[in-house]
């Protein structure tokens, strides 16, 4: 109750798990079954983390989620380096489970905003992987957002440090790339050059090769 009163999903997260974990539930299917739903649900609701992921990686590796294929899914997604839709394909049945409800309509609604939040959160990540820069509308239009709520959303992104990006709002332009100072400009130039001689020097033993074979 400690952590629904706090709005912690991780940490609900860790007590369905705990729940889930315990053998006379683990004996019963219809005990098991909606925890560990529940604690798909609120590790999909959870800010990213390190501790997170390991969690959904642990969660994706037990057989006993294949029993519940949709919810195997929503980990997979949560896991794989794509954007994803929104809303989720299995949104509703996430909705309907008593665990999202339970608190009351306003908690209710406060989890169904963090949902869509943390997609959004999950999509900008995954951008930022891809692209060093991308105007703001092509942005928007690849996640299903309007720019206003995009922009907002990574501006909370930046500010707790899960992601770095610039916005040059006159040009819309999204820059995800940091700016690299001078050592390592200078770093990345020295490797480039060793990688080049090592690539001359390769090519130099080969031709010599070919021309004693000859």
């Amino acid at each position: 109750e400690y952590h629904r009163h706090e709005k912690d999903a991780f940490m609900l997260a860790k007590d369905y798990h705990a729940i889930y974990s315990t053998p006379h539930i683990l004996n019963d299917e219809t005990s098991w079954v909606p925890a560990l739903q529940s604690t798909v649900l609120f590790l999909a609701l959870s800010p990213y983390s390190n501790e997170q992921q390991d969690m959904l990686h642990r969660v994706h590796q037990d057989s006993n989620l294949e029993k519940i294929p949709s919810f195997q899914k929503t980990i997979e997604l949560l896991l794989r380096k794509e954007i994803i839709n929104y809303p989720l394909a299995n949104q509703q049945e996430l909705l309907n489970l008593p665990s999202f409800v339970e608190g009351g309509p306003d908690l209710t609604a406060f989890w169904t905003e963090s949902l869509h939040r943390r997609i959004i959160q999950h999509n900008v990540r995954i951008t930022s992987l891809y692209y060093q820069r991308i105007h703001g509308g092509r942005l928007a239009q690849l996640l299903g957002l309007d720019p206003i709520r995009l922009e907002k959303e990574i501006a909370i992104m930046v500010s707790e440090g899960s992601v770095y990006a610039k916005i040059d709002r006159p040009k819309d332009i999204v820059r995800f790339a940091a700016p690299k100072n001078p050592e390592a400009v200078l770093s990345d130039w020295a490797s480039d050059i060793d990688k080049l001689l090592h690539l001359v020097e390769t090519t130099t033993h080969l031709i010599n090769k070919e021309n004693m074979t000859n």
